[in-house]
């Protein structure tokens, strides 16, 4: 009885599964430089996808920024850093006026741009640069430069509000003690 259907399953399965193919199976490989691999991998896909960048720094300063200290630091005094700046009447006359310097230290967690600026100051009170992008945390500091160059016989006394604008994160902001003149 077994020998009977085994006959009958063998029978009854098609023949083409056993049967060998009538092309023999053959693979291509195919050697690539190393440029043309990159090239192959780069180009695949939407164009707007293959393109390699780096980390694009902002150019200009948008319009709708405001440079106004935050609350922790106008109120309660909790400054991200201080610096003085002392202009005498000589360097006034000379035109160099003087500058000091105000580390801004990254806390986020990548690259951010950062747009630098005064709240309430003279239009002779600069800081470089004033467009830039923070690194991440634990990242290199950014230095920028207050610099104070009045006309002659300008005479000032006051703190200055130095915010860092960033976009997406909590503004920084440094005070800049200034004396002009006598």
């Amino acid at each position: 009885m077994q020998s009977i259907l085994l006959a009958l399953a063998l029978s009854a399965a098609p023949a083409v599964a056993f049967a060998p193919s009538a092309q023999p199976r053959a693979s291509v490989v195919r050697f690539m430089d190393e440029d043309a691999l990159k090239n192959k991998i780069l180009n695949a896909g939407p164009a707007e996808f293959n393109k390699i960048g780096g980390v694009e720094v902002a150019t200009e300063m948008p319009d709708d920024i405001k440079f106004e200290v935050p609350i922790p630091a106008k109120v309660m005094g909790r400054w991200d850093g201080e610096c003085a700046i002392t202009v005498s009447e000589g360097e006034m006359k000379a035109g160099s006026g003087n500058s000091a310097t105000v580390n801004v230290v990254p806390d986020s967690m990548g690259y951010e741009d950062y747009y630098a600026g005064f709240e309430d100051a003279p239009e002779w009170v600069t800081v470089e640069p004033a467009i830039g992008k923070l690194d991440r945390r634990g990242g290199a500091e950014t230095t920028l430069t207050v610099t104070a160059c009045p006309p002659p016989g300008t005479s000032f006394s006051g703190e200055l509000g130095l915010v860092c604008v960033l976009p997406d994160d909590i503004d920084k902001a440094f005070k800049v003690t200034l004396t002009v003149g006598d």
